[in-house]
């Protein structure tokens, strides 16, 4: 072993320091001494290492100051990074990998379980022509909740109190905000804004209480408001191209909860395959039963004066 000094851009607070040394732990060097305000930090590895040590901790955000190929944070190079890394599946992203694949996979089977259900049953009910598009958004709106739900589980032990209300507040926003435009629209805004709390509120609750007290409050509260907002919003549209605005919600959705998973994922660390908390059956089941419960919801609950179709 021997002892080098770093020279980091980036580092600013204890989170920093919190990653860094996570990556410690992962490549098996020591770190004797860590200067965020100088932005220091000197460790123990071996000469083989050091090289590799310096490009994770690029990638995290801490870049040294005499290196060329610095990525600091808000560069968008580090996004098309990252995904070019889980397309080529390599072994940092093993986590994100499988779970983009258990994604795929549910929704091709709801979308299988869909077609024979509506061509069976669903076809046979009042506004079932009409509600095929909220069908088929709220079969894409499952698998997005809950791959962004157990993505972000695997973070739980490493996220730092304002990374945790960041996870809990978006997670339940987004949740609570897209379950409420569905219902909304064929339900009306109470049972809409009623599903679209209750969903909201209970994963943003559940995944900031990671940090606490404040965190599970910043999720409640971020699910009590978009459940209701989304429902609101759905009711509003009515009568004016409600289907294509439901369809750029969803695209913006998509790309913030894309945006929450690489945040953590440089502002944590790599995850690894042990801390993934669902199978791929589970990932299908957790899909079907969110989506079986929209669309019943969407049939079967009770309507309100304004609704589509």
């Amino acid at each position: 072993m021997t002892e080098y000094r770093l020279e980091l851009n980036g580092m600013s607070c204890d989170s920093c320091e919190k990653i860094i040394r996570r990556v410690a732990d992962q490549n098996q060097f020591s770190i004797k001494e860590i200067d965020v305000k100088k932005g220091t930090v000197i460790l123990d590895a071996n000469e083989a290492q050091i090289d590799q040590i310096k490009k994770q901790l690029a990638q995290k955000g801490f870049p040294s100051k005499t290196s060329d190929d610095q990525i600091e944070r808000g560069d968008p190079s580090g996004v098309v990074k990252y995904v070019s890394s889980i397309v080529a599946r390599e072994r940092q992203v093993e986590v994100e990998t499988n779970l983009i694949n258990y994604a795929l996979g549910s929704f091709l089977i709801l979308i299988i379980l869909g077609s024979l259900a509506y061509s069976f049953w669903l076809v046979r009910l009042p506004s079932a022509s009409a509600y095929l598009p909220l069908i088929g958004l709220s079969l894409l709106g499952s698998v997005l909740i809950v791959l962004s739900y157990y993505h972000m589980l695997c973070y739980r032990k490493e996220m730092s109190c304002t990374n945790g209300m960041m996870v809990g507040m978006t997670v339940g926003m987004i949740a609570g905000f897209l379950s409420g435009a569905i219902i909304g629209a064929t339900n009306g805004m109470f049972i809409g804004s009623v599903v679209g709390v209750a969903i909201g509120m209970g994963l943003g609750g559940n995944l900031g209480r990671c940090c606490g007290i404040m965190g599970a409050l910043e999720g409640l509260m971020a699910g009590l408001m978009a459940g209701t907002m989304g429902a609101m919003l759905s009711v509003m549209l009515i009568n004016d191209n409600l289907i294509p605005f439901m369809y750029l919600l969803f695209g913006a959705s998509s790309l913030i909860l894309g945006g929450l998973s690489y945040m953590m994922y440089r502002e944590a660390g790599v995850t690894s395959k042990d801390q993934l908390k669902v199978n791929f059956t589970g990932f299908v089941l957790a899909s079907f039963l969110l989506a079986g419960f929209l669309i019943l919801v969407m049939f079967f609950g009770p309507k309100g004066p304004l609704i589509y179709a």
